[in-house]
């Protein structure tokens, strides 16, 4: 009977997917974990838990499946449309208010009870996109950041377990949650991207910090855990007002990641065709409005066709990408870039006179030029590496009192690519858009 019980869990735990993870990855995994695990003991007893702790640590967790039976179809659709890195997860609001306002062992379990209950929730048992070990694995870096949290908070916040006095000696306790917080955010965030580089050697680190910008509204989150912390203790019915709002920012966040992804070119990064020429359309209006020159790029990468035929598609997407990145480290951050379609790219210069056009454009191009685009061995076959690339770049400038419409400013930059592809390519040719002329009085 006793082996039987011990047989079954050991079968259970024998079939996780992480056993069939690389060697490394297992060993990174684990000693994650591990430490996570050691970490929350450590500090399991700093701190006697109270009556009036079980309460809020009930009503945190009440909290947490209230907010997670509110946003079960808008995450389902937030995690199928995920890129590579991590992203945004607005439970860190029950982590954090437990961990300001109770004692370490119960804001430990608060953590553990939000990341089951989302497990068994989100998703129907089996069409869960992750594995579970991948799961207890995020669970783990949230401990271990939470564990971290709860050490600058004891060392330093004359009230914890509690809220930050109600005097001016109240933003010196801000300061040090904020301390604590970040602290907390930049395990996690490290541990997380850590792992995706690990598991998946080949990914490279630009395309895993691709959504980085994202992390900003984990500020948000974090402030809405300070506010249900303070509410768990003060009002404690006003938590709702809490879950509706964390609810109504999570299908938000739904909605903007739909937006940029309808925005976006996929392989580039840059606007989508639709999108750049709204977005053109708009600058060329303000432009006219308070005076200031603007011009059209149209870039192409030549003879990319070669390079797909000798380094394969895979390797031509590899060069687009390095192109592309090069691109946008010449323009500024406000100008405004497209792909038109193919090897071929355009870019709307904000603020711009003739010397600035030119500049960029031959920024761009001898940027291009000193590319090295290293691809990964295939089998036992060295690494092989594509250089010499070359772009051929069409501008136009429009001035600030030009009556021509962006269509026209197109056709005259991509009149001068042409141009510069019969004249031989890997050069930058100017015109101009001519501004209205005016009869004499």
């Amino acid at each position: 009977m006793v082996r039987t019980l011990i047989a079954a869990p050991w079968r259970w735990a024998r079939s996780w997917a992480l056993w069939q993870a690389p060697r490394h990855v297992v060993a990174y995994v684990l000693a994650v974990e591990v430490i996570a695990v050691a970490t929350t003991v450590g500090t399991a007893g700093l701190m006697q838990i109270r009556g009036t702790d079980l309460i809020y640590a009930g009503m945190l967790c009440a909290g947490a499946w209230l907010h997670i039976e509110g946003v079960r179809p808008t995450e389902r659709q937030r995690e199928r449309g995920a890129g590579a890195g991590p992203y945004l997860d607005t439970k860190a609001v029950w982590s954090v208010a437990a961990a300001l306002i109770l004692p370490p062992l119960l804001a430990s379990a608060v953590v553990v009870v939000t990341y089951t209950i989302a497990w068994l929730r989100i998703w129907p048992r089996r069409q869960r996109p992750l594995d579970l070990f991948r799961w207890v694995f995020s669970a783990a870096t949230i401990l271990l950041g939470t564990q971290a949290a709860i050490a600058v908070l004891a060392l330093g916040l004359p009230t914890y377990p509690g809220l930050p006095r109600p005097t001016w000696a109240g933003f010196a306790d801000l300061a040090v949650i904020a301390a604590a917080f970040g602290l907390r955010w930049l395990l996690n965030y490290g541990l997380v991207v850590a792992a995706i580089l690990v598991s998946s050697p080949n990914t490279r680190l630009a395309k895993v910090l691709e959504n980085f910008h994202e992390q900003s509204q984990e500020i948000g989150a974090y402030a809405f855990g300070l506010l249900a912390a303070a509410l768990a203790v003060t009002n404690p019915p006003l938590l709702l007002a809490v879950v509706v709002g964390v609810v109504a920012v999570h299908r938000g966040l739904l909605l903007h990641q739909f937006r940029t992804a309808s925005r976006t070119d996929s392989k580039t990064g840059f606007h989508t065709l639709e999108w750049w020429f709204q977005a053109a359309r708009q600058a060329l209006d303000r432009a006219r409005v308070h005076g200031s020159g603007l011009a059209v790029l149209i870039a192409d990468l030549d003879h990319f066709k070669q390079v797909n035929d000798t380094y394969g598609h895979v390797g031509g997407d590899r060069a687009l990408e390095a192109v592309a990145r090069a691109l946008r480290t010449e323009v500024r951050d406000y100008d405004i870039v497209g792909r038109w379609g193919g090897e071929e790219f355009v870019v709307l210069l904000l603020d711009v006179d003739e010397r600035q056009t030119r500049a960029i454009a031959e920024r761009i191009r001898e940027r291009v030029h000193s590319l090295k685009v290293i691809l990964e061995p295939a089998g036992d076959s060295p690494p092989r590496t594509i250089t010499d690339l070359t772009i051929s770049i069409g501008a136009t400038l429009i001035p600030h009192d030009s009556a021509d419409t962006l269509d026209e400013a197109i056709r005259a930059a991509d009149a001068a690519l042409y141009a510069v592809k019969e004249a031989g390519r890997n050069r930058v040719k100017l015109t101009y858009l001519m501004p209205p002329r005016h009869p004499d009085a």
